[in-house]
């Protein structure tokens, strides 16, 4: 499979998640299951830059503003790369805090996390495992995890602004790349870059 061709699967799949983690927000279990998918494309996503190959490297996230005139505004390179950029560092924004809020409960990492306490036995009130050797209440730290909430909903939302201009600039100023990269055409020659 030729370079190109990887990049648009790699694009295919890491779409197919973004948006699917997006519209399960309500649905914690699958939204966290494909939150943690999402995470480990960009994973990949970042080791394929060792691989060397020119295609992969994240100079492709790097806008250059050179050559940038009124003339050319809208077909310059510059505003492509700025709007994958932001999709990019959003999508990171809202891969961490998601995995931050979630603290490797949806993989099992802390299955064993909450316990009910001998002392809360004969009540229906659960303790943490931290809560129960530190001695501190339940709802301690939620003041912080309001706040990763709200960061991560934000990053949610302006990666979901940034897709939308991204797909609006590809389909009017660069149609045959948005050909290929939805699986219209077969091209991929450097005349649909």
């Amino acid at each position: 499979m030729s370079a190109i061709h990887r990049i648009r699967a790699y694009h295919a799949t890491q779409a197919v998640l973004a948006l699917l983690s997006f519209v399960t927000g309500e649905l914690e279990v699958v939204h966290a299951w494909l939150g943690y998918s999402a995470g480990g494309i960009i994973v990949l996503r970042l080791l394929w830059t060792l691989s060397g190959e020119s295609q992969f490297g994240l100079t492709r996230f790097h806008p250059s503003f050179e050559g940038l005139s009124a003339r050319n505004f809208l077909s310059h390179p510059a505003i492509s790369k700025t709007l994958m950029l932001g999709i990019f560092l959003s999508l990171i924004g809202a891969t961490v805090t998601g995995v931050a809020l979630d603290r490797g409960k949806t993989v099992g990492m802390t299955a064993a996390a909450e316990v009910i306490a001998p002392a809360y036995a004969d009540g229906d009130k659960k303790l943490d495992l931290k809560s129960a050797f530190k001695g501190e209440h339940e709802n301690e730290g939620d003041e912080e995890d309001g706040l990763l909430e709200e960061a991560h909903e934000a990053l949610s939302n302006l990666m979901m602004v940034f897709v939308a201009m991204h797909i609006a600039y590809i389909i009017l100023f660069r149609w045959p790349l948005a050909r290929f990269m939805l699986f219209i055409s077969k091209g991929g020659s450097s005349r649909t870059k």
